[in-house]
């Protein structure tokens, strides 16, 4: 059975190339535009991975990962970030903190993120 990933970004690009990668590998990838799309999400199902961006509109990647530790404490998250007011590295340290189990500086090429998502559903 396939894992299922769900993939969070507000750019449509990125998050159709990491659903596509994900897919072509064998994973199931499910979509969510944004920090409230992927909350509702985890609020009906639970996935094997959350794979999220931090800086997003409205509910930001910090926020996903706050409510994924409350509703599905289990799940693991791989965090990816390419910055925004600081620089990605101080996002990506914060996301360790929280409880990200990998983490992922933007830009990444396709195996870099097959290697993230490996990490982060392997102990």
């Amino acid at each position: 059975m396939a894992h299922k990933i769900l993939v969070v970004d507000d750019d449509a690009d990125v998050r159709d190339m990491v659903c596509c990668t994900l897919t072509a590998s064998g994973y199931e990838a499910i979509p969510a535009a944004g920090g409230r799309q992927a909350v509702e999400f985890l609020e009906q199902s639970t996935p094997d991975l959350v794979i999220t961006d931090v800086v997003m509109p409205e509910v930001d990647g910090f926020e996903v990962l706050l409510k994924l530790r409350l509703l599905t404490p289990g799940v693991r998250a791989l965090v990816m970030s390419g910055g925004g007011r600081v620089e990605p590295e101080v996002y990506l340290d914060m996301a360790r903190r929280l409880g990200a189990r990998s983490i992922l500086r933007k830009p990444f090429t396709r195996a870099e993120m097959l290697s993230a998502v490996e990490q982060a559903l392997n102990p």
